[in-house]
């Protein structure tokens, strides 16, 4: 008889092993069904109040009821089949929320922002909620600006301009000559168009003067850009045409120095950060 009881044993556990998957199985689809089902209700409870409020948690929602169904259907046949899995699409939906996210929360910021006294701590946490939304938003950075200068008082006491490369042009004087004549007159202009130019790129890095701690760093490139147009005459003026007479008003400049050049482009950087604040 003791020939008989290893496979019993083997039968038992296979069959406790068996009842256990099909349990587990049966909680797996349990589940799956019923978080869905509670997001959807919640989803269209939040729609029927009306609120713009309401769409960065429908957003939540239907990115989780994405996120399972998503799961779920990398599992084998047989076991969508026993959970009864059904795809789920809500792109459509998932979208439409993030736009309408999207729109309520940049609102929401800028108003708080643009008010007497705005609750900085809040304005930073509607704006983590905006990156988990999209983190490719367009405004991101403006608002994190904004937000930084009205709590430090301007950004001129935490950003510092930090030149990884720069390039500098060649004085280029690109001249076209030739003749006007008025009657008898004649006479041989030349204009002259000068340019150079100068480009920077590396980072803006904002850093909190109190913890020295790096609150965000901004990639940026900016060009300087040096254009004078005037124009000479070897002849009597009496021969040029009247746009000519106005060109020989301008005079000759000297070309701008490299340092100046990149001082300028710098200088650019600065503004175009402050203009993001405005």
């Amino acid at each position: 008889m003791k020939r008989f009881l290893l496979p019993i044993a083997l039968l038992a556990c296979v069959l406790a092993t068996s009842c256990n998957t099909n349990k587990r199985l049966y909680e797996t689809g349990m589940a799956f069904h019923q978080a869905n089902q509670a997001d959807h209700e919640r989803i269209q409870a939040l729609k029927s109040t009306g609120n713009p409020d309401i769409w960065p948690e429908v957003f939540e929602r239907y990115c989780s009821i994405k996120g399972r169904s998503d799961e779920m259907s990398h599992f084998p046949p047989e076991v969508k089949k026993q959970i009864n899995y059904r795809p789920i699409n809500v792109d459509d939906e998932l979208n439409g929320a993030r736009n309408k996210a999207e729109a309520y929360l940049t609102a929401k910021i800028s108003n708080t922002l643009d008010s007497e006294t705005p609750d900085l701590d809040h304005v930073d946490k509607l704006i983590k909620d905006l990156e988990r939304v999209n983190r490719d938003n367009t405004h991101i950075t403006d608002l994190k600006l904004k937000s930084m200068a009205k709590r430090f008082g301007g950004l001129d006491k935490l950003m510092h301009v930090e030149v990884l490369h720069h390039e500098v042009g060649p004085n280029r004087d690109e001249s076209v000559s030739f003749k006007e004549t008025n009657g008898s007159l004649t006479a041989t202009v030349t204009d002259h168009k000068l340019s150079k130019s100068a480009t920077i790129d590396g980072k803006a890095n904002f850093i909190d003067p109190r913890s020295k701690k790096m609150l965000l760093s901004l990639p940026f490139k900016m060009t300087s850009n040096f254009e004078h147009s005037y124009s000479t005459v070897e002849g009597p003026q009496e021969a040029c045409s009247a746009q000519t007479l106005e060109n020989l008003k301008q005079k000759p400049v000297p070309f701008p120095t490299d340092e100046s050049l990149l001082q300028d482009a710098r200088q650019k950087v600065v503004e175009m950060f402050y203009q993001k604040i405005q």
